[in-house]
């Protein structure tokens, strides 16, 4: 590279960065080197250009917004054990993914045992709602109950700016591990009218709805309410099966295998013809 072109080169980068195109910038000689060596048009080039450009500030904001959201990593739909949880309805779960229900500002509810992978796909569905410009909360319930009483005596219009309501999609995991006392089941109730039909919100319970009274204080008429707003644009996935958690420990359980010992030689024995 001539000095003449590093010059040239170092120019372009200022300008780059002055204008907020930092990969741009940093990226110059390898960006140029391309162009030559692929003998791109200026219009390709500038078209590549603007493509790199994108593709760092879409990683940047999806690193942000994930980092916001709570979400646990490592958790995502190409990593589920389908072949471990068959009965997972995969087809229904790829439909999901698409994120038309966050659009269409519906509702989903994993129903099923503990250990069977709601919690991961509940994630996922985060996971893929973000990489879809969706902003989005995740919250296991006694943590979203300490936030929820934490901001009990703030008037509504002042709540609006909490991510648990202005988010596009709201996950709440383990909502039937412990029971609720009726002040955090009106909280609850406050939270999911709030959101009815303005967001999404993901559930994940380990108890069919008919059995979900007891979690809200024993309250019918309560936990009914709740129930309409949530299951009025829902979608429904039931997984049963085994627990994921369990089943090293399966292995584990089992007795060990006898071992078996080789005969004993005879040493010493000289065999007569």
């Amino acid at each position: 590279m001539s000095a003449r072109t590093k010059l040239d080169l170092d120019a372009t980068a200022e300008r780059c960065t002055a204008l907020g195109l930092l990969h741009t910038a940093d990226a110059l000689p390898e960006l140029v080197e391309e162009a030559s060596r692929e003998n791109l048009s200026p219009l390709g080039f500038f078209h590549r250009v603007l493509e790199r450009e994108i593709e760092r500030k879409t990683e940047r904001r999806v690193a942000t917004s994930l980092k916001l959201s709570g979400l646990p990593t490592g958790k995502t739909l190409e990593g589920f054990d389908w072949t471990f949880q068959p009965r997972a309805d995969r087809t229904k779960l790829e439909r999901l993914a698409t994120c038309a229900f966050v659009r269409a500002r519906e509702n989903v509810l994993f129903l099923g045992p503990p250990g069977v992978g709601k919690s991961h796909l509940a994630v996922s569905l985060g996971v893929k709602a973000v990489k879809n410009g969706f902003s989005v909360t995740h919250f296991v319930l006694d943590d979203l109950m300490h936030a929820l009483r934490a901001d009990a005596a703030i008037p509504p219009a002042r709540l609006k700016a909490k991510r648990y309501l202005n988010s596009a999609l709201l996950i709440v995991d383990e909502v039937s591990f412990r029971p609720l006392d009726r002040h955090e089941a009106n909280l609850f109730f406050r939270l999911i009218s709030a959101r009815y039909e303005k967001g999404s919100v993901v559930l994940t319970a380990n108890k069919h709805v008919r059995d979900w009274p007891e979690i809200f204080a024993g309250d019918e008429i309560l936990t009914t309410a709740i129930l309409d707003r949530l299951l009025h644009h829902v979608h429904l996935v039931h997984i049963d099966g085994r627990s994921y958690r369990l089943r090293e420990l399966d292995g584990l359980l089992q007795p060990p295998a006898a071992a078996t010992s080789p005969p004993p030689q005879r040493g010493g024995e000289i065999t007569k013809s």
